[in-house]
C-alpha cells in the first residue's frame, strides 16, 4: 500500500522524512523526502526501490533495537501514537530530530521532522596521538548509537564530541550508548 493521496497532496509534509511500517516492520513505502535525506547524507544504497520490503530493523544499530521496537509496540496501540527526539548530527552540524509514529489503519506512520539545526563550533583536528586515545586495540572505535559521541578507550565512561570521527572513510565503527542516552533511552 503506498502512501495515502492525502498525505502526499500537503506541500508542508514533503519536508520531513516520511515511511510506512507494516505489521512485521518491513517497509512498505517512503516519501521523495527519504530519498533527498539519504543522498544528501551519503545513504547511497537507501533508495526507495532498495529499502521497502526491508524490516526497518536492519537499519538499526543492535543497541538500539529494544528501544524501537518498544516505541513500535507503544504507537500501534495508541490512538495518539509516539514521538521522541533524537541526534542525527553530521561533523558540521548539530541537528535534532523529532520522529512521531502514528497508526494508520494496519500500518504505521513515521515521520521525521527536523527541530533543530545549527553549525558546529569549529575545533583544530585530533592530532594522531590524541585519535589513538579513541580507536581500541582491536582498531575500533565505538561511538554512541543515539548521539553519536565516541569512547575513550581507557574508560567505558568517557565519551566525547568529535565531530570528524563522524566521517572518517578508514575507521571500523562499532556502535555502543553513552551513559547518558542508555539513562535517556531505556531509564
Amino acid at each position: 500500500m503506498p502512501f495515502p493521496s492525502w498525505i502526499l497532496e500537503r506541500d508542508d509534509w514533503m519536508i520531513d522524512v516520511m515511511f510506512l511500517l507494516d505489521d512485521e516492520l518491513r517497509l512498505v513505502d517512503c516519501n521523495p523526502a527519504w530519498e533527498r535525506f539519504a543522498v544528501e547524507n551519503g545513504g547511497l544504497r537507501l533508495s526507495r526501490a532498495e529499502v521497502c520490503g526491508r524490516l526497518i530493523l536492519d537499519f538499526v544499530p543492535d543497541v538500539l533495537r529494544t528501544f524501537y521496537l518498544h516505541k513500535y509496540w507503544l504507537a500501534k496501540r495508541t490512538a495518539d501514537g509516539t514521538y521522541f527526539d533524537y541526534d542525527c548530527s553530521t561533523p558540521d552540524r548539530i541537528r535534532l530530530f523529532r520522529m512521531t509514529m502514528l497508526p494508520l489503519e494496519d500500518l504505521l506512520l513515521i515521520t521525521n521532522r527536523q527541530r533543530l539545526d545549527e553549525k558546529c563550533e569549529a575545533r583544530p583536528p585530533l592530532t594522531v596521538e590524541e585519535s589513538s586515545h579513541y580507536i581500541s586495540s582491536t582498531g575500533f572505535v565505538v561511538m554512541c548509537a543515539n548521539c553519536r559521541k565516541t569512547r575513550h578507550r581507557e574508560s567505558e565512561m568517557h565519551w566525547d564530541w568529535i565531530p570528524e570521527m563522524l566521517s572518517h572513510d578508514r575507521l571500523k565503527v562499532s556502535h555502543g550508548l553513552c551513559p547518558r542516552c542508555k539513562t535517556h533511552l531505556y531509564g
